[in-house]
């Protein structure tokens, strides 16, 4: 496991923080959509590889693993700091 899949995790959760932080009318902090995307998104690629190993096509579901571990952060975040806080998802 290279640094270069890190890195692509990363870019992972950067590009879908930016997309929840312009796109999502609840969430106040463009900036911290992205730090939450990035957190999860790299939390969600190493625990996979930790849990699978390491090989190509392991690195490969990797990527999906930690696109869909973003998400499911950012959902939260939005939920957590929605402008009207009502509580609502």
């Amino acid at each position: 496991m290279g640094a270069s899949l890190w890195i692509v995790w990363a870019v992972i959760g950067i590009i879908g923080g930016f997309m929840v932080g312009r796109l999502v009318p609840g969430v106040r902090s463009v900036f911290l959509s992205v730090c939450v995307g990035i957190a999860g998104a790299v939390l969600g690629g190493w625990l996979f590889v930790l849990l699978c190993g390491v090989s190509e096509r392991m690195e490969s579901l990797s990527l999906a693993v930690s696109a869909v571990v973003c998400a499911i952060f950012l959902w939260a975040f939005s939920c957590i700091t929605g402008k009207d806080n009502t509580g609502e998802c």
